[in-house]
């Protein structure tokens, strides 16, 4: 990809996810916090910032990068989450991966793939959008 194409492509991504994308050491990256609030009784309330860090950078093959995101859920976010993925008219490419881990309490999602950081982005920010 070009530069000027990279930077088109940037700012697509950065419209889609609602934040600025920046270019730092090749990737274009950007890390955003979304808070969690839950009521533990009436008169209780416990709120949580969890990161989403999403990257994305150019691959050899036109039009493709190579995508990356880490997402911190909640357990019961989770079923949710994934099923949105699943469901996400943008079919997974062929160089799709996910994997899960448990990190303080919590679940966090990392994936990657080699498609158009647009997808990519559009699949995520809708999975997200189920969470609010």
């Amino acid at each position: 990809m070009k530069t000027d194409s990279l930077s088109l492509a940037a700012e697509k991504v950065g419209e889609i996810l609602g934040a600025e994308m920046e270019l730092y050491e090749g990737f274009w990256q950007v890390i955003k916090k979304r808070t969690i609030k839950a009521h533990k009784s009436f008169d209780m309330c416990v709120s949580w910032s969890l990161e989403l860090s999403v990257s994305f950078k150019p691959s050899t093959h036109n039009q493709l990068a190579i995508n990356k995101a880490e997402v911190f859920l909640l357990p019961e976010e989770l079923a949710s989450f994934t099923g949105a993925l699943i469901q996400h008219p943008i079919h997974f490419p062929s160089s799709f991966s996910q994997r899960l881990s448990t990190e303080r309490g919590m679940h966090c999602i990392r994936l990657a793939s080699k498609e158009p950081p647009e997808d990519f982005a559009k699949r995520l920010t809708e999975a997200l959008c189920v969470l609010s």
